[in-house]
């Protein structure tokens, strides 16, 4: 059977000086890779991890992460992802929940993770493989499920209040990397940067992975900044970029100072994880030559839509493509039946990378996985041609006077004013009518007054959806570990009423 591991190995054999990763100053090669994972997988087996054992690895982006990550698949462990930037709380539930035999860490916060677990846990800095300790005789711990070995414990980015530890086999996330090499076209010749944190599936496997099966060289950034984004893609040749709608934001706002950037290697750029900003994006495409597609997924179920860019070399407007070979999309109504074609209901999805449930939580698996699907708790609706849009989640939706407002939709309408840079919408309780609408909006230079706000959503929207209040401020709350807008830490910061 073909696995991850042995596409690498055998890219080690028929391409050994081609470089896999790209850091910094540092060239992997795939011989030097396999080699380095082979030699750590070794090292692991040896002081007693395999059978499932839980490795946990809090750290940056680098070459040594996709190195300690092979190396714990290719010893037979399990692979827990914990976002570098992490409380120490959160780092303390991951682990305790988790019981890792063993931890790596970014030397810079080393500390704080042997804080957080413990004496009884070993921790190794990631950067001193020399420095790893002896596990000694620890009690050797019990693999969630002994028929399906588990490959990946990985945390959702946080749309609720509690990050949900998802669960995936090996198998799973070769099928979703693989799926995503192909419909992207990912070759020997592409080079791909990766600013996304590799501690989400997003930056692991969609683009890291997805890229190494290929053959092709991924470049590493330890954050996504706009400065040495555009510089490792002129240095490098960079051919593909994938990341969140924001980074977008915030490369284009570079643009704007700063013009004179090489792009022209770019072949194909995606974004997921965040509502598409088209005025962002046309911009984007004006500079750069090249269209950003989307993408829709969940770290519990993907790829489920998206674009063969060769199929559609520019995306439809509003749409994150289509659904992809392998993957099955239902869209149910709130009786449990199907919608009729071009109605809008939850998405029910099955994928090629489809988890195995949720780590320690039998009841969330439970209501997450029903009769084989996993409820996604999206609003979303098709087309006449098939073209995926989604309008919202169930648990963002605001209801106003007995009618629903998707703060998606209205999102969509602030952010195609020429004076707006970025805008949430939240739901605020309203005496009258339940809920009223209310929009946080980060502006331009030049600053648009609220009634001009409120006429220009009145030219795109029926008038209960248009926000009853606009608040200015100077950035929006964000999830620290992905950078895509924290909704509802927006509803803390209006309590706060902060203005600019």
């Amino acid at each position: 059977m073909t696995t991850f591991d042995s596409v690498l190995r055998a890219h080690a054999h028929t391409n050994p000086y081609k470089p896999a990763v790209i850091d910094g100053p540092v060239q992997v090669s795939y011989a030097d890779l396999d080699h380095r994972v082979d030699e750590l997988a070794r090292r692991l087996v040896e002081q007693g991890v395999g059978g499932g054992d839980r490795v946990m690895i809090v750290a940056d982006n680098s070459w040594r992460f996709l190195v300690t990550a092979f190396a714990v698949w290719r010893a037979k462990g399990t692979l827990v992802t914990v976002y570098s930037s992490s409380r120490e709380s959160e780092i303390a539930h991951a682990a305790s929940s988790t019981a890792p035999r063993l931890v790596v860490a970014s030397e810079r916060i080393v500390e704080t993770v042997r804080s957080a677990i413990g004496a009884d846990t070993p921790v190794w800095a990631i950067e001193t493989a020399e420095s790893l300790p002896a596990l000694g005789s620890a009690t050797r711990a019990t693999p969630a499920q002994k028929d399906v070995p588990l490959a990946l414990i990985c945390y959702t980015s946080g749309s609720t209040a509690k990050a949900k530890a998802v669960m995936h086999t090996g198998a799973s996330l070769f099928a979703a990397a693989s799926a995503y090499q192909r419909l992207w076209h990912l070759g020997a010749d592409d080079v791909t940067l990766v600013p996304l944190p590799m501690a989400w599936a997003y930056g692991l496997v969609t683009t890291s992975m997805a890229t190494l099966i290929g053959g092709g060289t991924v470049v590493v950034l330890p954050r996504a900044n706009p400065h040495e984004m555009f510089a490792a893609m002129a240095t490098h040749r960079v051919s593909f970029f994938a990341g969140v709608t924001t980074m977008f934001v915030k490369l284009v706002h570079s643009l704007r100072a700063d013009p004179d950037v090489d792009l022209a290697s770019l072949r194909l750029c995606i974004s997921a994880g965040e509502p598409r900003n088209e005025p962002i994006f046309d911009e984007w495409r004006t500079i750069s030559g090249v269209p950003v597609h989307d993408l829709y997924a969940a770290s519990e179920c993907f790829p489920v839509a998206t674009y063969d860019p060769l199929e559609d070399p520019a995306p439809r407007l509003g749409s994150a493509g289509r659904v992809v070979p392998g993957a099955e999309l239902r869209i149910v109504g709130p009786d449990g039946r199907d919608v009729a074609p071009g109605e809008t209901g939850e998405a029910w999805t099955r994928g090629p990378g489809f988890m195995s449930g949720y780590w320690g939580e039998p009841e969330l698996t439970a209501a997450a996985l029903k009769d084989g699907w996993y409820h996604t708790n999206d609003l979303v609706r098709l087309d006449e041609d098939g073209y995926l849009y989604v309008v919202g989640r169930l648990s963002d939706m605001i209801i106003r006077g007995g009618s629903n407002v998707s703060p998606a939709e209205v999102e969509g309408v602030l952010g195609a004013h020429t004076q707006i840079r970025e805008a949430a919408v939240v739901g605020l309780p309203d005496e009258q009518f339940g809920e009223r609408v209310v929009a946080v909006v980060v502006t331009e230079a030049q600053e648009p007054s609220a009634e001009a706000l409120r006429a220009f959503c009145c030219e795109h929207l029926a008038s209960y959806k248009v926000p009853s209040e606009f608040v200015f401020v100077a950035e929006l709350p964000r999830n620290p570990n992905t950078g895509k807008v924290a909704r509802r830490n927006v509803v803390d910061l209006l309590s706060t009423e902060v203005r600019r």
